[in-house]
């Protein structure tokens, strides 16, 4: 199959409420599972709910089915910086051709990271070059997001603009639309037909997390009942060695989020080219400076809110 991975960050809104396998995952697990949750080893988890901001590294994985997602190239990437105490959020988008320095494997594409030493070398790599400080990790493989998005019966995402493009399958007219699984992928994949290539197909990964919150709340309000939908989706999806009260307690926290206080961003730069392969240059300055304030508390200054990609807030 040749489609790559949708961002991961649509499942940290509800589907890890109570839903752990509830020990270490196998080789095999970690192969089948659309979901895959940890966290730095050399960290100390915050105290949930607690007073600081959680910060989760969230990643699309480009496995293909049998393949290890957590030792693939990152096809999609996203900070998700959570203030449960104030309902705050911010997603950053990070262009997976960033060139950035790998510790102790030089300079490479971010997405490489992952590939060469998992997401423990993924986790150093964004905390390295960023200055941020990641409490969780999640993988996703697109395969497993497909029919986790099926099991939930879809997702509404507002279209911002026309869509086609060839390459993802990707073809939809601005409006609000209910997306199937694997119309999601073609949204969160297409680089071609959207506005600032790779940095506008980021600010699209987050649109998704939007729809996905938007969603689990609109269906929590109407029928309570409804939440046992979302539990079973990330009950068959979901391996992790976390403890189960750790989970829930990060679950509540992610659904304590505000959806007119989440901020959807991408780190600004341009491309060029760095030995005949394009990549991206990010503005490191003021991807630090995005990081350090969303870090205080879930919240992005106007001065450090940087423009669309798309044009499409």
């Amino acid at each position: 199959m040749r489609h790559r991975a949708i961002v991961l960050v649509l499942t940290i809104v509800a589907w890890t409420i109570g839903s752990t396998i509830g020990s270490a995952p196998s080789r095999s697990s970690v192969a089948a599972a659309a979901i895959l949750v940890g966290k730095p080893g050399v960290h100390f988890a915050p105290e949930l709910p607690g007073k600081r901001t959680i910060t989760i590294l969230a990643v699309g994985s480009d496995a293909r089915p049998g393949g290890n997602p957590l030792r693939s190239r990152a096809d999609s990437l996203h900070l998700i910086f959570l203030d449960p105490g104030n309902g705050h959020a911010v997603l950053v988008g990070i262009p997976r051709d960033s060139w950035v320095p790998i510790p102790g494997h030089g300079s490479n594409k971010i997405n490489a990271a992952m590939a060469v030493g998992g997401p423990q070398l993924l986790v150093q790599t964004v905390e390295h070059a960023f200055g941020a400080r990641i409490d969780y990790w999640a993988v996703a493989s697109f395969w497993g997001l497909t029919r986790m998005v099926g099991d939930v019966g879809g997702l509404q995402v507002r279209i911002p603009f026309r869509m086609k493009d060839s390459a993802s399958g990707s073809d939809f007219r601005p409006g609000l639309r209910r997306l199937r699984g694997y119309e999601v992928l073609a949204f969160a994949r297409d680089r071609h037909s959207v506005p600032g290539g790779d940095f506008g197909r980021q600010e699209n990964g987050g649109r998704v997390f939007l729809a996905a919150l938007n969603d689990f709340q609109h269906d929590f309000r109407e029928d309570p009942a409804k939440l046992l939908t979302w539990i079973g989706a990330g009950t068959r999806n979901l391996a992790t060695d976390l403890p189960i009260g750790e989970l829930i307690d990060l679950g509540l926290g992610v659904t304590s989020v505000k959806l007119a206080h989440v901020r959807n961003v991408v780190f600004p730069g341009g491309t060029g080219s760095v030995g005949g392969s394009s990549v991206v240059f990010l503005s490191m300055s003021a991807a630090r400076r995005i990081v350090a304030d969303a870090r205080a508390d879930g919240a992005l200054r106007p001065a450090n809110v940087p423009r669309s990609p798309t044009g499409h807030r």
